[in-house]
């Protein structure tokens, strides 16, 4: 909103300006004159400004198809060493964390949770943040996610660092490819993670 009032008022306070400078040119009358520079006020300018002034996109909701081949790579890569998980999640020394899909009001929303234990075929979970959707009753309780649902992982030591979390590096990867380049306070929240570097060595 702050960025529509103060290209507004840019546009406003260029107009008398704009047309000044075209009534002293003799191919424009004051007429004409009046008319391009309304059109060069409130309709190039904001133009110009709007692709210039862009608001970053929340990296963090960034919405992202997990059949998108960026992140289905890294969801294969994460299921591939899930094995990894599991024996840090029985030794105890790291928070562990998982991520899996869930229905939320008809939508499915892909979600991290608190991983508690390894059972034989999952682990029990708890909601580690709140859903966009409606919290349910069986999601205020510890559930159980089977192996086969889990998305990603995360193992984190008392010091920050994280293990596996590649989900994380494909919506990165996404970002720039889909935006440009990751702003700076989205990029610090990579550099926990230390199965892979960012920013990613360019060719």
């Amino acid at each position: 909103m702050l960025r529509i009032i103060v290209i507004a008022l840019f546009s406003f306070c260029a107009f008398v300006p704009i047309f000044i400078i075209l009534t002293q040119l003799e191919s424009f009358d004051n007429s004409t004159a009046g008319v391009v520079a309304f059109g060069i006020a409130w309709l190039v300018l904001p133009f110009i400004l709007l692709k210039l002034w862009r608001t970053p996109i929340d990296f963090k909701v960034l919405n992202v198809d997990k059949d998108d081949p960026v992140m289905h790579a890294q969801i294969c890569r994460a299921r591939a060493e899930l094995d990894r998980f599991i024996a840090g999640l029985k030794e105890g020394k790291r928070e562990a964390y998982v991520k899996f899909p869930y229905a939320f009001d008809n939508h499915v929303e892909h979600v991290w949770g608190v991983a508690h234990c390894a059972m034989e075929e999952g682990v029990t979970v708890s909601l580690a943040c709140e859903p966009i959707g409606e919290l349910n009753d069986e999601l205020s309780q510890r559930i159980y996610v089977r192996f086969t649902d889990i998305e990603d992982w995360m193992l984190q030591d008392a010091n920050g660092y994280t293990q596996g979390g590649y989900t994380m590096l494909a919506m990165a990867r996404i970002y720039e490819r889909d935006h440009g380049r990751l702003p700076s306070k989205y990029a610090r929240d990579l550099e926990p993670f230390v199965d892979f570097p960012w920013p990613e060595e360019r060719a």
